[in-house]
C-alpha cells in the first residue's frame, strides 16, 4: 500500500513538472501583435510603442498573467487607445485587439473644456470649446467630481444619462449625430404631478428645434426613437390656412406655420398611469 501511494504521489509530481517545464518553453510569450478593430486617425502611436507601453514580460508563461495591468498601461499612455480584449494565441503569443476612442463630446469644467468619449475618457483639453477644431457636441448640466482632470483619465460623474448609445441604438452614428445636433443639457423638472424632480434630457438641433426628454431616466430608448420621427416630419404639423375646421395648434393655442416651426420647442413625455401605460407609451407636446 506505502509503495502504490509513492508511485501515485511520483507521477503527480512529474504531472506538475512536466506542466511547469511547458509553460516556460512551449507556452512562453514570444510575440506580441496588434489588431485594429476601427480605423486609427487619432492614434499616433506605432504598434511598437503601444507593444512597450503595456510592459508585458516576454519570455514568461503566456499564462496567469494580469492582463488588466496591461490594459491600463496602454490606455494611461494611450488616450484615443480603446484596449477590446488581449487573446491568448496558443502556444506563445498575445494579439493586442484595439478600437480608436471618438471625440463624442465636448464639457466645460472650471475653465477648461475636456473632449471625451462615450465614457468619458479625456482625449484632449482645451481653454475654449472650437467648433471648428472638433466635431464633438457640447455637453452640458454634467455633474462631475473633482476639480481637474489629465488626459487620459476618465471623468467622475453622477448624472450621466446614455444618450449617446441610445441614439446610436435608434440608428444614428456618431457622424449623424455631430451633424444633427447642437448641443446636449442635462437637466431636471420637478413634475406636479409625482411631486419629485425628474431627470430631463435638453437637445439642441442645428435647424432650430429644441427637444425635451422628460423623466429621461424611464423608458429612454421610446422617447429617442418618438423624438426622431417627430424630427423627420416636424413640417408636417404645418396648419393649412384654407382648411378652418381642423386647425393645427400647439398646447398653447397658436396656430403652427412653417416658420414657429423651425425653432419650436417639443416636449416628450409618458403617460402617468403606469396600470395601463408601460416604458415604450410616450407622446410628444410642440411648444411655440
Amino acid at each position: 500500500m506505502k509503495k502504490k501511494c509513492i508511485i501515485a504521489i511520483s507521477v503527480v509530481v512529474s504531472v506538475i513538472l512536466l506542466i511547469v517545464i511547458l509553460s516556460f518553453t512551449l507556452f512562453s510569450l514570444k510575440s506580441i501583435e496588434i489588431d485594429y478593430r476601427t480605423n486609427k486617425l487619432n492614434i499616433t502611436a506605432t504598434d511598437e510603442e503601444i507593444i512597450e507601453s503595456a510592459d508585458i514580460d516576454m519570455g514568461g508563461s503566456v499564462f496567469f498573467r494580469n492582463k488588466q495591468y496591461y490594459i491600463d498601461n496602454i490606455e494611461r499612455a494611450n488616450p484615443y487607445v480603446k484596449v477590446i480584449n488581449i487573446e491568448t494565441v496558443f502556444p506563445s503569443s498575445y494579439i493586442i485587439h484595439i478600437a480608436e476612442r471618438q471625440e463624442v463630446f465636448s464639457i466645460e469644467h472650471n475653465g477648461q473644456y475636456y473632449i471625451v468619449d462615450e465614457d468619458y475618457k479625456v482625449l484632449s483639453i482645451t481653454d475654449e470649446y472650437l467648433s471648428d477644431q472638433t466635431n464633438a457636441i457640447l455637453l452640458n448640466g454634467l455633474n462631475i467630481r473633482g476639480t481637474s482632470y489629465a488626459v487620459g483619465e476618465f471623468l467622475k460623474v453622477s448624472n450621466s444619462l446614455p444618450i449617446y448609445s441610445t441614439l446610436y441604438e435608434n440608428n444614428r452614428p456618431l457622424n449623424e449625430q455631430q451633424a444633427m445636433i447642437e448641443n446636449i443639457t442635462f437637466t431636471s423638472e420637478y413634475d406636479e404631478n409625482v411631486g419629485q424632480e425628474q431627470s430631463a434630457i435638453e437637445l439642441k438641433f442645428f435647424s432650430g428645434q429644441t427637444f425635451r426628454l422628460i423623466n429621461a431616466s424611464f423608458g429612454l430608448t421610446y422617447k429617442v426613437s418618438l423624438m426622431l420621427d417627430v424630427y423627420s416630419q416636424i413640417f408636417e404639423f404645418v396648419d393649412d390656412p384654407s382648411d378652418d375646421t381642423n386647425n393645427k395648434v400647439d398646447e398653447n393655442g397658436n396656430l403652427l406655420t412653417e416658420e414657429n416651426l423651425k425653432t419650436a420647442t417639443i416636449e416628450i413625455r409618458n403617460y402617468y398611469d403606469y396600470r395601463v401605460h408601460d416604458e415604450s407609451d410616450c407622446y410628444f407636446q410642440i411648444y411655440v
